[in-house]
This record gives C-alpha cells, sequence and structure tokens, in this order.
C-alpha cells in the first residue's frame, strides 16, 4: 500500500512539473490581482531528505526549522543563522519515524519544543514524541503506545494544529474536506483528546485540504490545498473555534508554481511559509501586515502583535516609572536628612551658624564604557557645585543622587519579553525653617530638586526597543506634625521624548518613530518615628499620582502605525517600614538600614488608539496595564558621615511585580560640606573588563589652585596613579 501511495505521489509530481510552465503563464495574472503575500525565496529539502516533503514548521525563535518528508518518513533538523530566513538554513539532523507511521502527513510541536506530534494516514492516530532537549530531534524518543490518540471521523488526514495552550486540537482531512475539532483535558497530551462533535465540525468545501493553521490569537484560520495550489483564510468569531468561521478569501500559489501541503507563519505573522510535493521545497513569502494572507482580509488587530503590545506597554510603564523616580529621589533625600537629625545637629554647628556636616554634594563622575550604562555621562553634571553654593543663601544646601536599574518583564501569550535599564541623577537644594519648634529637629523644610534620566527597554529576540529621555522639576517639603509625625510632599512636572523601534522578524522590517509627552506628578508621605533599643523604627504610607499626556506620531517602514495621542494616568498606594540603627565613633557615623514595601496599582488607566498608514479607515484600542498589580519592594543600604563633612551613602532596591517580573536598582549618593575653598570630584570609570576610580581635589591658596589627582585600577590593584599641580592665573 505505500508503495502504490508513494508511486501515486511521484506521477503527480512529474505531472505537476510537466505543465508548470503552463499553469504560471495562465494564473500570474490572477495571482497578482489577489495575492497580499510576496515571494521571497525557497529552500530545496530533496538533497537532504529525498522527495515528497508534507510538513513545515519552526521553533519559536525561527533559528531551526523542522521538515517532515514521506519519503523516508523522517523529521530533518535544520539551522538557520538568521531566524525564519530559510535562504540561511543548513541541515542538522533527523529522526526516522517510520517505526510508528509509514505514511506521515502533518507535524506540530509543543510550546517549548519537549514534545513532538506526527499525524499520518497509515495508521490514522496522532503519535507523541518526547524530547529531552526542546526542539532538537535527536533527542526525541517514541513515548509509547499509551501516549498516542486514535481517530475514526477520517480515513485520510492530512494537517494537524493545537491552539496557544495545547487544549484544543485540529485535524483536516480530504475524505469529507473538513476540519475536526477535538479537546484535550491536559493541553499537549493527546492521550486525553476526545471529538469535540459534529456541531464543531467545519465543512470546508475545499477540495483535498491538505493542512490547517491559524493566528496567533486564534480570529483566523488558515487551510492549504495542494490540488488546488490554494492557500484559503477564514474569520473565526470565536477565538479557535472553528463552527464560528467565515471565509475571507484565498491566495493562489501558482507564480511561483508550489502545491502547499502545509503552510505555517513566523512568531509574528510577517512572513508566511510553505512546503509541497511539485518542487520539493520549503517556499518564503512576506506579507504586506501581520497574517494578511489575501488581499480581501484586513491587517491584523496590532494588539494581537506581541512586538506592538510590548512596546505600548514599555512606554507607559516608562513614563510612570520616571514619575516614581523623581519623587522618590526627593523622598529618599528626606529620609535621609530625618535618619540623622539627632545624631550630628543638622545646620546646627558650634559657630551657631546653620550648617550641619552633612550637607553639600560635589560631583560624582561616572564612566562606563558599556552603550547603556555611558549614557550616565552625559547626565552627570559638568561643573563643580560648590560654586553654586556660593551663590545660594547661606541656610540652602545643595545635594545630589545617581540610580541605576535595570530588571526583565517576561514573555507572555500577548507580550514579547522586555529588558529594562533605566539611569538617573537628581540635583536638589533645600531650606530649614521653623528651627525646634515642634520637632528635636526641625519643623518644616522645603526645596527643589532637578532630575535627568534615561529609560531603555530592550523587547523581544529581533531589536525592537524603546529609549525615553526625560528631564523634570519637582517643588517638594516635609512638615513634623508633633515630635514623631510628618508629613513629607511632592509636585512636578517631566517632559520625555521617545525613540521607538519595532522590528517583527530579523532585520527585515523595522519601524521607527519618537514622539514628545508631558507629565505632572506628586506624592504624599505620611510616617511616624519609633525608638525600640538602639533601632529606629518608621512605618509609612505613600500615594503616588501622575497624568501623562504622549503626542500623536506616525512610525516609517513597512506595516507602519499611526498612534493618536495617548493620556496615561496613574495611582499607586503604598506601605512601608524602614529601621535603622546607628554605630557611632568619635569621628563618624555608620547607619545600616533595611526597608520593605507593599505597592498596589489601583487605579492606573491608558488607551492606545492606532491605525495602520496603509489603511486608515479601521481605528484599533488597547488598553495598557489595565490590571492593578501587586508590588513588593526591599532594599537594604548604608549612611556614613564624618565630622569631616563627608558623607557617603549607598542602597541596593529590588522590586517584584507580582506575576509580571522585577527591577533592581543601585543608589549612590556622595557629600562634602567645603568649608574651605576646596573642591572634590569622585569618578568611576569602567568596562566589562576592569573598573577603575579616581579621586579630584581642588584647593585656592591665595592666588594659587592646588590640584591633587589619585587614579587607582579597582579591578586588578595592582595601577595607581598621584598627580600633583600648582597652577595660577593672570
Amino acid at each position: 500500500m505505500r508503495l502504490v501511495i508513494r508511486i501515486i505521489k511521484r506521477f503527480t509530481t512529474f505531472l505537476k512539473k510537466l505543465f508548470s510552465i503552463f499553469l504560471i503563464f495562465n494564473l500570474t495574472c490572477v495571482s497578482t490581482a489577489q495575492a497580499a503575500a510576496v515571494f521571497v525565496d525557497s529552500f530545496d529539502v530533496s538533497t537532504t531528505q529525498g522527495d515528497l516533503p508534507d510538513a513545515v514548521t519552526f521553533n519559536n525563535d525561527g533559528t531551526k526549522m523542522f521538515v517532515l518528508g514521506s519519503d523516508g518518513d523522517v523529521v530533518g533538523e535544520y539551522t538557520l543563522t538568521t531566524g525564519f530566513d530559510v535562504s540561511t538554513a543548513s541541515f542538522v539532523d533527523s529522526f526516522n519515524i517510520s517505526g510508528e507511521e509509514g505514511t506521515s502527513s502533518a507535524l506540530a510541536f509543543n510550546n517549548d519544543g519537549t514534545k513532538m506530534f506526527v499525524l499520518g494516514w497509515g495508521e490514522d492516530k496522532v503519535i507523541e514524541y518526547t524530547l529531552t532537549t526542546g526542539f532538537d530531534v535527536s533527542t526525541a524518543s517514541y513515548a509509547g503506545d499509551n501516549e498516542r490518540f486514535s481517530f475514526t471521523q477520517e480515513n485520510t488526514p492530512r494537517g494537524l494544529a493545537f491552539n496557544n495552550d495545547g487544549t484544543k486540537m485540529f485535524i483536516a482531512g480530504t475524505d469529507n474536506n473538513a476540519i475536526y475539532e477535538y479537546t484535550l483535558t491536559t493541553g499537549f497530551d493527546v492521550s486525553t483528546a476526545s471529538y469535540a462533535g459534529d456541531d464543531e465540525r467545519f465543512d470546508t468545501s475545499i477540495t483535498n485540504p491538505s493542512d490547517v493553521t491559524f493566528n496567533r490569537s486564534g480570529s483566523r484560520m488558515f487551510v492549504s490545498s495542494g490540488s488546488e495550489r490554494k492557500i484559503y483564510e477564514f474569520s473565526l468569531s470565536t477565538a479557535f473555534d472553528i463552527s464560528t468561521a467565515s471565509s475571507t478569501g484565498n491566495l493562489s500559489t501558482s507564480s511561483p508554481s508550489a502545491s502547499p501541503a502545509d503552510v505555517t507563519f513566523n512568531d509574528d505573522g510577517t512572513k508566511m511559509f510553505t512546503v509541497g510535493w511539485e518542487n520539493d521545497a520549503v517556499m518564503e513569502y512576506t506579507l504586506s501586515c501581520a497574517y494578511k494572507v489575501t488581499s480581501s482580509s484586513t491587517c491584523d488587530d496590532p494588539s494581537t502583535i506581541k512586538e506592538v503590545v510590548a512596546s505600548i506597554e514599555a512606554e507607559t510603564v516608562s513614563v510612570k516609572r520616571f514619575a516614581e523616580r523623581s519623587s522618590g529621589s526627593v523622598l529618599k533625600r528626606l529620609a535621609f536628612l530625618r535618619s540623622h537629625q539627632k545624631d550630628l545637629g543638622y545646620f546646627q554647628l558650634k559657630d551657631g551658624s546653620l550648617r550641619g556636616f552633612i550637607g553639600n554634594s560635589q560631583d560624582i563622575d561616572v564612566n562606563f564604557s558599556n552603550k547603556t550604562l555611558d549614557q550616565l555621562i552625559n547626565l552627570a553634571p559638568k561643573f563643580s557645585i560648590h560654586p553654586l553654593q556660593k551663590i545660594l543663601p547661606e541656610d540652602w544646601t545643595l545635594w545630589s543622587e545617581g540610580s541605576v536599574s535595570f530588571g526583565r518583564i517576561g514573555d507572555t501569550s500577548l507580550s514579547s519579553a522586555q529588558d529594562i535599564s533605566a539611569l538617573g541623577i537628581s540635583i536638589g537644594a533645600d531650606k530649614k525653617i521653623e528651627n525646634n519648634k515642634v520637632s528635636r529637629f526641625y519643623s518644616t523644610i522645603y526645596g527643589i530638586a532637578l532630575r535627568l534620566g534615561i529609560d531603555e527597554v530592550d523587547i523581544g529576540t529581533y531589536g525592537s526597543k524603546v529609549d525615553t529621555n526625560a528631564i523634570s522639576l519637582s517643588i517638594y517639603g516635609t512638615h513634623y506634625l508633633d515630635k514623631s509625625r510628618f508629613i513629607d510632599g511632592v509636585i512636578g512636572a517631566s517632559h520625555l521624548n521617545t525613540d521607538l523601534v519595532r522590528k517583527n522578524s530579523g532585520d527585515t522590517d523595522t519601524n521607527n518613530g519618537e514622539r514628545d509627552g508631558k507629565q505632572i506628578y506628586g506624592s504624599i508621605k505620611f510616617g511616624r518615628e519609633f525608638e525600640h533599643n538602639e533601632f529606629n523604627v518608621i512605618p509609612t504610607g505613600l500615594i503616588n499620582i501622575s497624568h501623562t499626556r504622549l503626542e500623536g506620531f506616525t512610525e516609517s517602514g513597512t506595516e507602519a502605525l499611526r498612534y493618536d495621542d495617548q493620556d496615561i494616568n496613574f495611582l499607586m498606594g503604598s506601605l512601608g517600614v524602614m529601621i535603622d540603627r546607628d554605630y557611632i565613633s568619635e569621628t563618624s557615623i555608620l547607619k545600616p538600614r533595611v526597608n520593605f514595601e507593599y505597592s498596589k496599582d489601583v487605579a492606573s488607566n491608558s488607551k492606545a488608539h492606532s491605525y495602520y498608514v496603509s489603511d486608515s479607515s479601521k481605528t484599533y484600542a488597547y488598553k495598557a496595564n489595565e490590571n492593578t498589580q501587586d508590588i513588593f519592594k526591599g532594599g537594604l543600604g548604608f549612611d556614613f558621615t564624618n565630622q569631616q563633612g563627608l558623607t557617603l551613602s549607598g542602597e541596593f532596591e529590588k522590586k517584584v511585580i507580582s506575576n509580571v517580573g522585577y527591577i533592581n536598582t543601585v543608589f549612590f549618593t556622595a557629600s562634602f560640606l567645603s568649608r574651605k575653598e576646596t573642591e572634590y570630584l569622585i569618578a568611576f570609570n569602567g568596562d566589562e573588563e576592569s573598573f577603575g576610580s579616581s579621586l579630584k581635589i581642588a584647593k585656592t591658596l591665595g592666588p594659587f589652585a592646588l590640584g591633587l589627582q589619585l587614579e587607582n585600577d579597582l579591578s586588578s590593584q595592582k595601577n595607581s596613579n598621584l598627580y600633583l599641580s600648582l597652577s595660577s592665573q593672570f
């Protein structure tokens, strides 16, 4: 029987090749009129697997391709140096399935590639294999007779597909030209499958349907017919419910000549692939927009494209994160002053002047050859803060803070993964008033702060990204209600500029855009101080709120989208506690601390409206970050101060967003109150292989300027250089 089938297949292939020129000539015009897909390239598999390929599929990022060949019944594995680019494919290995199925016709994997499924009309079964290494057929083994599924609805099964979680399975057959639906009580476990019933069967009216597949959201179904040389597209009003399917149109694959035994797509639906007996090759096509196979169909809803969703989400979260950081840096400043009030007599010197030795921040210079971290140097002040102190009134004090954040938001069924890095520097000045009226320290302090920030989010695996540059101005204050209770407040405004890059698949399709935004924000924090033994305990409550308006913009490139103005609202409440303890020596104080905080994103909302530049008749809407989030944050830090005026502060903070991801942040502040004509600069320079520091001191001695610079190689601890200079300006 198998020999007869193979002879029929080869004879059919011979006839199709004989008349291919005639068919191409007669159908070229039809194909051009109907096709939304454009042929790009092909890859011949006959030299590695023989003739009669029946199915093709890929791993998740397109760097591996698998072809099922009925000539020999083997699954061939190929590597692609560029994901989903068949011109870069090369043969790696093959796995023989003839022991379980002699006339194979379809191939599928579960989501992580640890299960492989083969369909055939010899056994009329779905056969399951386990792979110890995902998407590596050399590690495949037959799962056993108990793990296969027998069906009786079709004697000539040709196509096999699953929904996203493997709880539904679909088989295309040529006996009744129908698609059959099965339910699985355990996802991707075909031994738990059962027929959904004739009410869920879809009669295609297609001659010899050879495969069935779906778009990611299950709103579209595609059925190929090798004998008709067409791919049919259907829309589903209910996702993955084939009983709700209605025809959209079809695509002819006659030019170049191809009889598609199977059809599949890349991960974002911008590329389509077929394989068939006519030319024993995998055919690659590009689509004008995701899953738009026929000219009569519409472009896919952008909210079903993972790169688009991740871009919207990343931009929405980035602007909220900057507002939170702008308020947060100020609140950290107030917490720092509060924690040292009883230790060092803030603003109170022996001569009675309002100058303590927790005070003025000098320069912090950070340089990294790493592309992301190197941008911090562009944020760092290029001037000495000390001259500004001379300009300010005597009762004002300058400060600065730097922070570096990094984190990851995981991949979901709707959105690509996001790798986050954020850099920021805050520079502020504050003033104390009403000293010793209510509390042991002061009753009120107010100030102003400027923050510069860079927020970079790398999306997916193809190079999509969202880069936001922002500047904010905050006005802040704190007030003691009695000796232990206090209230902090911050209000501010920001300007944001965002560059967006969206790459759908490899380097072939790139969309670029830029948009500006304006933001207002505020925070209010309540707290009370307690002393227990030698520990200081401060429970707090915090409310953060912001409103952002992002201007509309238009992407450039293929499949470009136009976005309308977008409003982003943010409201978050937090409860936390900070615990610290003083270790006091004759000349300095070390204060380690720990803090915990629980936050609830209670009323955040934003809706992004977009439409395709090529078709502005339909507008799409996506609600970003519409679900409330539970956020857990913990931090470990320290403050060090001495009588000479040096203050060092550092903190590591980890934020975990429930069921979403995490963000780690490192804060560092170096301060020095300059009582004499002396200026200081601390600098850090480094890359992946080396890390160094330098300390620069400049002192005025009458008409002369004395300079000292100490450089250290911290990675090897071998190289140190000391430079002295004496100069005078005439």
